[in-house]
């Protein structure tokens, strides 16, 4: 097993499946190819295939295979096989692609290495580079697990049914198992089968010695705020209201505030961090900016993007009162020191709506019109998504801009929208019907890995780490509808099977091999924990899942 393992982390590896890329189509193919050659798929060639998925600029599939054994009590191995750049590598980064040749690591004892890099790269117990452990290091013993349960189903002697399907995309926005969700329902209603439990083999951590495994993962929802205040001449200032001034505040009300952290036990979400901040000004001119514009991402186990609506336009509206009370309160000190000064008071009413809300003022003025505006204004921020000219979220910031330019609404007002990548909060205890499996397969865990290995395993709630185990259930349901009203790209160019998730229920936890610092060119995989440890404990867990 080991040998096998170590031979498809070579071959995964080597290939640079950068996330968003056409390079990813390569493990994609490895995959179909690698499923195709199983003496098991040559007599069940239905149950191996590719799916397109809809709409993608790179031209990207998701590969399954399914494995029927005697019963329909089904696992899923998933993973992704996209990756990050590796620049950071330096003149190393060739080496960072041929894990286990020696390259990498003599090359790395010249780098700033910290005491604890630089003694597990002298302890040798660890294996180097782009994506052993984040996480196609995982991705190598689910592959490898796979061969060998495909054996036995040729044989008829494979107890339940295995469903195996990596896919690409994980480190963007997770197009690859949003995908996946539709051959899950598909494979579902075709063949009866039930979902007992889906293992994403990411990276995890040891804390005080004990192995971490993840019963969930956090939900992201990322907001995006468009200020319109009042232009005026730098040199009449007072004149006009800047937007910079009412974002800055919006952004001092909301970035690291412990408000929006959500509490599970004794975990909890950390607080929003601000992505982008910044006047919507394309060129320099003497003038107060009078809009600006920013995103933001927050983290959530129960809050709804309904919640998120509802705490922003409190504090949009507060930080709008706030800023005029200055603004007014500076303007009449400067009136006693410029006595040309006539305005009595500075004041202007707040105005804080949703995208939709917007949509819907727009609608009601002429619909016909507005939604021929609205057509051609998505179908041009949707191919500039696909041609790579913008991100999600800067391309939901222009296309409110744009709305709010149609709209010529010339008074003082602030925009809630929210831009892909939405993630909802997910926990394996909490599937409808399948209470508590999360924590029967951790307790399995655990007690299979100290006895055999002797590594203790310690739980948590939810991995923060932002994961596609989102995709495989809703435990926290919300108005879908209200979402995609407010998420100017939902439709073509980004969507989410609410539907299909609810159907396929899937309790889902991460457990994978121990890696550290990935993302950097620290980046390395515990060679006992991904050659025995984790192959052993996955296989004895997927046998135990099908029988609960």
């Amino acid at each position: 097993m080991e040998k096998r393992i170590e031979q498809i982390l070579t071959e995964l590896v080597s290939m640079k499946s950068l996330t968003c890329s056409e390079k990813e189509r390569e493990p994609a193919q490895w995959f179909v190819d690698f499923f195709r050659s199983l003496p098991y798929f040559q007599s069940h060639p239905e149950d191996t295939g590719a799916y397109a998925i809809p709409n993608d600029p790179y031209e990207r599939i998701v590969p399954y295979a399914l494995l029927r054994g005697r019963r329909p009590d089904t696992v899923v191995l998933s993973g992704h096989f996209d990756v990050v750049s590796s620049e950071e590598y330096g003149a190393a980064e060739p080496y960072a692609y041929q894990p286990g040749g020696g390259e990498l690591e003599k090359l790395l004892t010249d780098f700033p290495l910290d005491e604890a890099q630089r003694r597990d790269l002298e302890s040798g117990e660890w294996l180097w580079g782009r994506g052993v452990a984040d996480m196609k290091g995982g991705l190598s013993i689910h592959a490898a697990l796979f061969e060998r349960c495909a054996e036995q189903a040729e044989a008829g002697e494979l107890e339940g049914s295995l469903l195996f399907v990596p896919v690409p995309d994980e480190e963007s926005y997770s197009a690859g198992m949003r995908g996946a969700v539709e051959i899950l329902r598909t494979l579902q209603q075709k063949y009866g089968l039930i979902y007992k439990l889906l293992i994403d083999p990411e990276p995890t951590r040891l804390v005080d010695g004990a192995q971490i495994f993840s019963l969930g993962s956090v939900g992201k929802v990322m907001p995006v705020i468009l200020v319109q205040a009042k232009k005026a001449h730098a040199g009449r200032c007072y004149e006009g209201f800047s937007a910079l001034n009412v974002l800055a505040d919006i952004y001092l009300r909301t970035n690291g505030s412990l408000a929006f952290s959500d509490v599970y036990g004794d975990e909890a979400t950390v607080p929003p961090t601000w992505a982008r901040l910044r006047d919507r000004k394309e060129g320099y001119d003497v003038s107060i900016p009078h809009r600006a514009g920013g995103y933001f991402t927050a983290l959530s186990f129960s809050s709804t993007p309904e919640d998120m609506e509802e705490k922003l336009k409190r504090i949009c509206t507060e930080a709008f009162l706030a800023q005029v009370e200055k603004l007014d309160r500076e303007y009449q000190r400067f009136k006693t020191m410029n006595q040309a000064e006539r305005q009595e008071h500075l004041h202007y009413e707040p105005c804080v709506m949703s995208f939709h809300e917007l949509c819907e003022l727009l609608r009601s003025r002429d619909r016909d019109g507005f939604e021929r505006f609205y057509a051609d204004a998505y179908r041009r921020t949707a191919e500039s998504v696909s041609a790579g000219a913008a991100s999600y979220p800067d391309a939901t910031l222009a296309f409110m801009e744009e709305t709010l330019n149609y709209s010529d609404i010339q008074y003082p007002v602030t925009l809630i929208g929210f831009a892909p990548p939405y993630y909802p909060p997910v926990h394996s205890d909490h599937i409808r019907g399948k209470e508590g499996y999360g924590s029967k397969a951790l307790a399995y865990t655990a007690e299979r890995s100290e006895k055999d290995f002797g590594q203790r395993v310690r739980p948590e709630n939810y991995f923060m780490g932002i994961s596609d185990l989102s995709y495989g259930a809703v435990t926290a349901p919300f108005n879908y509808e209200k979402l995609s009203e407010n998420m100017p790209l939902w439709g073509d160019a980004y969507r989410i099977n609410f539907d299909a998730m609810e159907q396929i229920g899937i309790p889902s936890v991460i457990y994978g091999p121990i890696g550290r610092e990935y993302h950097t060119y620290a980046e390395r995989v515990n060679k006992h924990s991904l050659y025995h440890v984790v192959p052993a404990v996955t296989r004895a867990l997927i046998e135990y899942m099908w029988t609960v």
